[in-house]
């Protein structure tokens, strides 16, 4: 796929595609059950990876949840995942599916960044400096 198909994803996508991975109904509801405390869980670790710029606040909205239980899934993501393979599972086969889709946050891993052209670079910039101070 090419860069120019791909877009920047945002909570609520992220957000329904655990929703329909999982076949879960309503993510952001207030019960406790294992299932559906592991789906936020996988949320809010796939929204943090590829939402880098939304808030904690944003990406937990989705879910009727604060910044604080973002904080709190994310660290309970790590502890799970180290003893029920299942969470690693679904995180990796969504997560897979995001990185063909979206531009994750960031630098363009194929960016060509050499020291050369650093060094080109500033040599020009340093050019219209000098034609700048000296006009």
């Amino acid at each position: 796929m090419d860069i120019k198909e791909k877009k920047i994803i945002k909570p609520q996508e992220v957000f329904n595609l655990v929703q329909y991975e999982l076949s879960i109904n309503n993510l952001g509801s207030k019960t406790r059950t294992r299932e559906l405390a592991q789906a936020r869980f996988i949320y809010f670790k796939l929204a943090r990876k590829f939402c880098r710029y939304a808030s904690l606040s944003a990406i937990g909205k989705q879910v009727n949840r604060d910044h604080a239980t973002v904080i709190n899934g994310l660290k309970k993501y790590d502890t799970e995942a180290k003893y029920d393979p299942y969470m690693n599972d679904i995180y990796d086969k969504i997560s897979t599916k995001l990185d063909k889709q979206y531009i994750p946050p960031g630098r363009i891993q194929d960016f060509d960044m050499t020291f050369e052209r650093i060094l080109k670079r500033v040599e020009i910039l340093e050019e219209q400096l000098n034609k700048l101070t000296n006009d």
